[in-house]
This record gives structure tokens, C-alpha cells and sequence, in this order.
């Protein structure tokens, strides 16, 4: 019974996502297909890890009664994390792009904490003001276990989601570039890693423990601008 009631609970949720999606235009019945799957995936990878997840649970979750149809609509798992990247990062491109023109009116492109906000904050406002954990925690799952292995971001081709994205970055990488290009990628990527499991953390612990969510943002901020801009480690060998 118990695992009955976690998957109707797991079918409200998706279908909940669908409805409260932020999403431009009516959808058609392939449409509304595409987003329930990405909804139940985003959900289950984060909690459970993307290698541990099957595509059958996905489509159960989905309340997709053919096992098939995640292979059908995105070919198979990475095409389906793929689809949840480019969508996120559509939704966050207009917050990215309006940050940029500010920094640029404000002759700011060369502000290191200026340049980590706009890579940033659009990740934290989506949990701040939809109090939505379910992308920070793939987000996170995927630095942690598919990155490593090669898997692409968004950020790593051309995609029009991603814009002002990788222009930050490419802005980022000039302002470090004393660090080389590997070690920039490295940081940035475990600085990433940090940030988004602080909100995890943030998600998961009594009121009464955490710091105000907006403190913790700055304060996050300030770790990871000091992390990126600390001088390059070298291995002194055995004392």
C-alpha cells in the first residue's frame, strides 16, 4: 500500500508540473506527452540518481501506459536528461540575458561576483520563488556522475538556450584567465557542485537551522568567488 500511495503521490506531482509549467503556448497531446516525461525524469533523477532510474519508472511516473515511450519521444535516457537541460536553461535564459545588459550598462562584464550571479542566480530564484528542488538536485546528480563521464551541458554547444550562459562563462574564463582553461573548467564546475547542494541542504533542514535563504545566496556567492579566484595549488611532493 505504501508504495502505492509514493507512486500516486509521484503522478500527482508530474501532472502538477505540467499545469504550473511556465510554458509559451498551448500543448498538443505529444507536447504535454514530452513535458510529463521530463517533469517525472527531473524528479526521479534527482532524488535517486540518473544511472539508478529506469525508463519503465519514468513512464510510470509519467502515467504513460507504453513502456516505450521515452525511447519513442527522445530516443533514450541521455536524450531524455538532454530535453531537461535545454528546457530548463530556456526558462532561465531571459533572467541570464537581463543580468548581462545590466552588468554591461553598468560597465560590470569584468565583475567577478557580478559574472557568477548571472550564472547562478536564475538557478537559485527557481527554487527561492517556485520553491522547486527537482532541477537543482539533477542538476547537482549530474555533476557528480555524468559530467565526469563526458555527458554535454547545454552550455558545452550551441544551443540557443544557453546564450548568455556561455557568454558569461566565456567572460568568467577571461577574468581567471591566470588558472588556464582546464583548471577554470574544473573550478567552476566544483564551485557549481557547492552551490547547488547548499540549496539542497537549505531544502532538507528544519527553519530554525537554516540561515534566510537570500543570506545564503550571498554567502554562497562569496565562497564561490573566493574558491575560483584563489591562486593554482601545486604539489610541493613527499615531505
Amino acid at each position: 500500500m505504501r508504495n502505492n500511495r509514493i507512486q500516486a503521490d509521484e503522478n500527482d506531482e508530474t501532472t502538477d508540473a505540467v499545469e504550473a509549467a511556465d510554458l509559451q503556448q498551448p500543448l498538443g497531446k505529444s507536447e504535454r506527452t514530452q513535458m510529463a516525461l521530463i517533469f517525472a525524469a527531473e524528479r526521479l533523477f534527482g532524488d535517486f540518481g540518473i544511472d539508478a532510474v529506469g525508463l519503465r519508472a519514468i513512464s510510470e511516473a509519467a502515467q504513460q501506459k507504453n513502456n516505450n515511450v521515452v525511447q519513442y519521444h527522445f530516443g533514450n535516457k541521455l536524450g531524455l536528461l538532454s530535453a531537461i537541460f535545454e528546457f530548463r536553461e530556456g526558462q532561465l535564459q531571459p533572467q541570464r540575458q537581463e543580468m548581462l545588459e545590466q552588468a554591461e550598462a553598468q560597465d560590470r562584464l569584468g565583475d567577478l561576483r557580478w559574472l557568477l550571479r548571472i550564472c547562478f542566480e536564475p538557478n537559485f530564484r527557481l527554487y527561492r520563488d517556485q520553491h522547486d528542488i527537482s532541477y537543482i538536485k539533477l542538476h547537482a546528480a549530474y555533476l557528480t556522475t555524468h559530467r565526469p563521464r563526458g555527458v554535454q551541458h547545454p552550455v558545452d554547444y550551441e544551443s540557443p538556450n544557453t546564450v548568455a550562459f556561455r557568454r558569461a562563462i566565456r567572460l568568467l574564463g577571461q577574468r581567471l584567465e591566470f588558472l588556464g582553461r582546464r583548471r577554470f573548467w574544473l573550478r567552476l564546475e566544483s564551485v557549481g557542485s557547492m552551490f547547488l547542494n547548499a540549496l539542497i541542504q537549505h531544502s532538507g533542514r528544519k527553519q530554525e537551522s537554516n540561515l534566510p535563504i537570500d543570506d545564503l545566496f550571498e554567502d554562497s556567492i562569496e565562497m564561490m568567488a573566493a574558491a575560483l579566484s584563489a591562486p593554482p595549488g601545486h604539489h610541493l611532493g613527499d615531505v
